[in-house]
């Protein structure tokens, strides 16, 4: 899952336990991309607001 060796397993816990915990997870290469993804709309849309002179366009 991109977790360092032993993130779950050497916590003292049963395998139970350790499976549970990581049933939910999110891939941490995954969890980056989404946000990169997120941080490039996001400048796309502040870009898009801001005028040639860098003032906020008024919203219509």
């Amino acid at each position: 899952m991109g977790l360092p060796p032993g993130f779950v397993t050497d916590l003292p816990l049963p395998r139970t336990a350790q499976l549970r915990a990581l049933g939910n997870g999110v891939v941490p290469q995954q969890a980056a991309y989404a946000v990169s993804l997120l941080l490039a709309d996001l400048a796309a849309l502040t870009s898009a607001e801001l005028s040639s002179d860098g003032r906020e366009a008024n919203a219509a």
